[in-house]
């Protein structure tokens, strides 16, 4: 006996790593991938259901560093509010269903089994700080549980494990970011080749040119419009321009001029979240 399941895959636009869609044979719920970058064009896509589950994703070519599941009753404009205050994550994958069949109650049960899933498994961040415990019928637990079957089977059809395990989608300093400017960039850094990794989502001000005006440094230049013309620089929504991709620099004063423009210390101009510089977190210990 042969187990088959038909799942339906539709690219918008044609293009591999856009946005998504995916069904289910038989299952009205619906997955819908979103790259941070093309969060405005996925909100203008026709009938998408507005209530369900999602999660933020680091993603890196399938490697998860770091992952965040929540709820939603919004559809993909929930995403906005991510989009400000959570600059980490560079896609979302959302899972809608119609109001009749997902009530409240089912999605924080749900939720809540997403939660307590990725706070025991694979080696990326749970971005998560408290599981939730909210009531959950027993009528509906069944339900709850199949659903996030679907779910985990859908997450790794797409690619995005979430039970792998591996030394290289973890970090020991953590994401450090730039404070100057207002720029809303952040990064890696790699202690071990001592390489920094300036991640999908960051901001680069395209005003400020790499090096001074005696000094300009041409090669960060020509790597900014390189990545302009294939799109892999690319305005947001706010007008911001942003990699959608990893960019890897040899020193981490190369990834902050490159971003920041101008002449930089990366040592001093890359800051954790508990507002340590990159130096006082390597070259202190």
């Amino acid at each position: 006996m042969i187990d088959l399941k038909t799942l339906t895959l539709q690219l918008i636009d044609g293009e591999p790593n856009g946005i998504k869609l995916c069904r289910l044979a038989g299952s009205t719920l619906m997955t819908v991938v979103v790259p941070r970058d093309l969060l405005s064009q996925a909100k203008k896509l026709p009938d998408i259901p507005k209530r369900g589950v999602y999660y933020l994703l680091d993603d890196n070519k399938g490697r998860l560093r770091r992952v965040y599941a929540g709820q939603t009753v919004q559809g993909i404009s929930r995403l906005d509010d991510h989009f400000v205050k959570k600059n980490w994550w560079n896609t979302a994958v959302m899972f809608l269903g119609p109001d009749s069949e997902f009530s409240l109650d089912v999605v924080s049960g749900l939720e809540e089994r997403m939660i307590g899933y990725i706070a025991n498994h694979g080696s990326y961040v749970a971005e998560n700080s408290v599981i939730p415990k909210p009531f959950v019928s027993p009528y509906t637990e069944a339900f709850i549980a199949g659903l996030h079957e679907d779910i985990l089977f859908r997450m790794g059809v797409l690619g995005f494990d979430l039970d792998a395990v591996g030394e290289d989608v973890s970090d020991d300093g953590g994401v450090f970011h730039t404070p100057r400017r207002g720029i809303d960039a952040f990064g890696r850094y790699d202690s071990g080749a001592g390489r920094f990794v300036v991640l999908a989502g960051s901001q680069v001000d395209m005003d400020c040119r790499c090096g001074t005006k005696d000094r300009p440094v041409k090669r960060l230049e020509d790597l900014r419009s390189m990545l302009k013309n294939d799109g892999s620089i690319a305005e947001d929504a706010a007008g911001a321009w942003r990699v959608n991709c990893d960019v890897e620099f040899s020193t981490p004063s190369a990834a902050a001029v490159f971003v920041l423009g101008g002449s930089q210390n990366g040592w001093t101009e890359w800051v954790s979240d508990a507002g340590e510089t990159l130096s006082a977190v390597y070259r202190g210990k």
